[in-house]
């Protein structure tokens, strides 16, 4: 199998990911949304499917995530697991008091990853096909709050790449963005202003681990519209999810304690 095969293989994926794939997906859909020819995708599905990654529901005809991806789940470190199921219902209440969407994001080597999102209650909300993320530490709330209080060591190791350009807002040049992380720093959270997505307003926390380390962060989107005249409802906004992030790095300290009683 080629480079290239392997690329298509991994980005079929990752479009089931992105995409709310519960009811499945036909295969029209994904040879429009990723541009392949309808034959190479059967045939490529047809081999997913065979080594259990997808399955095809006989009487549709959809394509839909396979067992062998839930067996994956059980292989993930149970810190990561048990941080996000303790961080849920803090997410639920930024989600409950403002009815926007809410995110748990952390770090994977140099990839920013969701751990959890919730969508946003409003009929107009914010697009979630733009969840992919993991070159967007410089360009969200999410990224830069934790960003911005990484050593420079390992901030340039993330940033080693470039920074993309994915609206006219986006931080491109690494001197603005230093001066934008110590902002941060000073005040304690980031915010995105329709840097990583046109239309799109995020404010973001960190959360701290007990050695102090940026460990993750809790963000919620709002449609820019809303909170263009309206300083009042980003306020609520900072609020809510700053509450949230100090209430989610409890975790830490309730982890060690229990560390502390497991070892006596």
């Amino acid at each position: 199998m080629s480079v290239r095969s392997i690329e298509k293989t991994l980005d079929t994926l990752d479009y089931f990911l992105r995409k709310d794939a519960r009811n499945g997906i036909a295969l029209k859909e994904i040879c429009d949304e990723l541009g392949y020819k309808k034959s190479a995708a059967h045939h490529m599905l047809s081999t997913i499917c065979d080594k259990g990654y997808l399955y095809q529901d006989l009487k549709t005809k959809k394509y839909l995530l396979g067992s062998k991806f839930f067996k994956f789940t059980k292989l993930m470190p149970h810190s990561k697991s048990a941080f996000t199921n303790f961080s849920f219902s803090h997410l639920k209440k930024i989600n409950d008091k403002t009815g926007e969407a809410v995110h748990l994001a952390t770090f994977e080597g140099s990839k920013l990853i969701t751990l959890k999102m919730i969508e946003s209650k409003h009929p107009v909300r914010v697009d979630q096909g733009f969840l992919n993320k993991d070159n967007a530490f410089h360009a969200t709330a999410s990224g830069k709050a934790i960003l911005a209080f990484l050593d420079k060591e390992k901030r340039k190791k993330i940033l080693k790449n470039g920074l993309y350009k994915f609206t006219d807002k986006t931080h491109v040049s690494f001197n603005s963005l230093e001066q934008e992380l110590h902002r941060i720093k000073k005040n304690g959270f980031a915010y995105d202003d329709e840097e990583f997505q046109e239309g799109v307003f995020c404010i973001g926390f960190p959360i701290f681990d007990n050695n102090g380390n940026p460990y993750a962060s809790v963000s919620c989107s709002s449609p820019k519209f809303k909170i263009r005249d309206n300083k009042n409802y980003i306020e609520k906004i900072r609020v809510s999810v700053a509450a949230s992030a100090n209430e989610i790095s409890k975790y830490f300290k309730q982890t060690k304690k229990k560390g502390e009683k497991h070892a006596a």
